[in-house]
């Protein structure tokens, strides 16, 4: 076969009758392979999200410094000093997270953590008879509230029943493709000095 308009004859151009199924066959070996690593990345997050969950929950519940001799008396949950319980709240953080004094992760272990760990809110609830009281503790000082006992709730929600601590915090997290986006956590801690009436 010659070209029209020169006496060159033109290349002839074969192709094997497997090449289009392995292009095909590539294309999907990579697809795969990205989705994979799309769905590691997301159990990975999960699983980032489920320990900073449950380091701040038990980071709320060290805060709990319910004053011993008080309970042993008349059965009431006192917490006598709300700042100091966000002092024990802020060095149990620093303990769960593997965080330093400037709350930044020290640990290779806290991968999940890029850069400093903010304290959002932190709260302390006290309950005598019907009044709850709610001591809202930040490092401009403490403010109180208070409020009747089945209405007053946590900013997360959770009706306060009884000597509690509300903590919120947030943090930079890389995302897939190494994205960085604000996490946000948020946990309550109670401790029930009468199960009867938390029943009610």
């Amino acid at each position: 076969m010659r070209s029209g308009n020169s006496g060159h004859p033109l290349p002839n151009i074969k192709t094997s009758e497997g090449q289009a199924e392995y292009v095909l066959g590539m294309y999907a070996l990579i697809f795969v392979m990205i989705l994979s690593m799309a769905t590691l990345q997301i159990m990975q997050s999960k699983a980032d999200s489920d320990i900073a969950e449950d380091t701040l929950a038990a980071s709320a519940l060290a805060a709990l410094d319910v004053d011993p001799y008080r309970y042993g008396t008349d059965n009431k949950l006192v917490i006598n000093d709300p700042a100091h319980a966000f002092e024990i709240f802020k060095n149990a953080l620093k303990g769960n997270m593997e965080l330093g004094e400037d709350l930044r992760p020290v640990s290779p272990n806290v991968s999940y953590v890029s850069g400093e760990v903010k304290i959002e809110d932190f709260r302390i609830y006290l309950v005598d008879g019907d009044e709850v009281t709610e001591y809202r503790v930040s490092g401009t000082g403490t403010g109180v509230s208070y409020g009747l006992y089945g209405e007053m709730k946590t900013p997360g929600g959770q009706v306060v029943r009884s000597a509690g601590c509300y903590a919120a915090i947030s943090f930079d997290t890389e995302g897939f493709l190494g994205i960085k986006i604000r996490a946000y956590k948020q946990a309550y801690a109670e401790m029930v000095a009468d199960p009867e009436r938390v029943r009610e």
